[in-house]
């Protein structure tokens, strides 16, 4: 292994000279943090946990300090765990000043959990026992960890989402969760998005999912089997909650250039509007107006829910209906779209007059003129 060197500064105001805490029976061992050096101070540790648990605790932080590379600093820290010492080694990484031997640290604890099931419980404890920021500090072990139980951990913590819109911890277990899985991470991302929705981290589980097929290497883009698997995965959660919500994935849908699988919600989003046949009904209206006079020209469009937006279909067969008034118009007609679907014909009509009497109360006599239905 190449051994690299550590920047290990002790945050709690002590020097770099050997602590008094320790003193007692394995006094004699405890000396041997100032001077041993990779293996060998590994070992004096394993016989000051031989000697007294308790005063190995106590002297963690001596040993910690004067490992010399992270190598070392990663096999002390797991015989540590294997001595029982979660606590010492949880709070290791806040005395670590390199955020990029903190990583290592985690990872190589991390990898250490294959084979050693008190590595397991280590990660397990500290799940419950550290402070979101403390827990954040070790995400990379349980990414590295290969443990069915940690595997199963995490994904029940995953599929119980708090009952809050924001928990830093929650959010740091999405990160683990995507980080180990990548797209396959999306299933059970899926039920927590659904379990999150009546009152918990909806978006934040969202923001997972997407995060779960975005490329990690430099200037790689997501592919697009990914975005379909995405997609669908969205879609599908969309069907399970709220009109509302399900908006706000159909929103992120469209933003996102997707805007097939955006339309394909709209009958989730207004199901109370879908007409008998399966279609979403919505009203237009193209404005022909001079000398002070205006006729709306209205009438319903039947579209199959397979459009976000119905505007750069309708404006052509809109302005195309036969003009009533005997002045000429200058310019095209402005056409007017209600801006969602809508339950009736008589929703239409409604929406027509309405928009008549605008143009009136700006000094424009409006009336209206009912049109051939039109279907898209």
């Amino acid at each position: 292994m190449i051994r690299t060197s550590l920047a290990l500064a002790v945050t709690l105001g002590v020097a770099l000279v050997p602590s008094t805490a320790n003193a007692g029976k394995c006094d004699y061992i405890a000396k041997k943090a100032d001077s041993a050096k990779g293996a060998s101070l590994v070992s004096a540790y394993k016989q000051m946990l031989r000697c007294s648990a308790d005063e190995a605790k106590a002297s963690y932080v001596d040993f910690m300090k004067n490992s010399g590379d992270i190598d070392t600093l990663i096999d002390l820290s797991v015989t540590a765990i294997n001595g029982k010492a979660y606590a010492e080694v949880w709070g290791s990484t806040d005395k670590m000043t390199d955020f990029s031997q903190r990583k290592d640290l985690a990872k190589g604890v991390g990898a250490a959990c294959k084979d050693n099931a008190e590595v397991v419980t280590f990660l397990k404890g500290a799940f419950f026992g550290l402070r979101p920021i403390q827990l954040g500090h070790w995400a990379d072990a349980y990414v590295t960890c290969e443990s069915d139980e940690i595997a199963s951990f995490i994904e029940a913590q995953i599929k119980a989402p708090p009952k809050r819109t924001f928990d830093e911890k929650y959010n740091t277990v999405l990160k683990i969760w995507t980080d180990r899985n990548g797209k396959d991470a999306l299933p059970v991302l899926g039920e927590a998005a659904v379990s999150a929705a009546a009152e918990g981290p909806f978006n934040a589980v969202l923001d997972a999912m997407n995060a779960s097929v975005q490329p990690t290497g430099l200037g790689q883009t997501i592919t697009d089997d990914d975005r379909k698997l995405l997609q669908d995965a969205l879609v599908g959660v969309a069907g399970k909650v709220s009109a509302e919500q399900a908006r706000f994935v159909a929103d992120g849908l469209f933003n996102a250039g997707a805007e097939e699988a955006a339309a394909s919600l709209l009958p989730v989003i207004y199901k109370d509007r879908v007409q008998a046949d399966g279609s979403l009904l919505y009203g237009v209206a193209s404005v022909e107006s001079c000398d002070g006079q205006a006729i709306l020209h209205y009438a319903t469009v039947s579209e199959a829910g397979k459009r976000w937006s119905i505007v750069a279909d309708v404006e052509g067969p809109a302005r195309g209906f036969k003009a009533k008034l005997k002045c000429e118009t200058d310019g095209d007609w402005p056409v007017l779209v209600t801006p969602e679907p809508v339950g009736s014909a008589g929703d239409v009509a409604d929406w027509a007059k309405a928009r008549a009497e605008e143009w009136t109360a700006k000094g424009t006599e409006a009336k209206l003129k009912a049109e051939k239905a039109l279907s898209l």
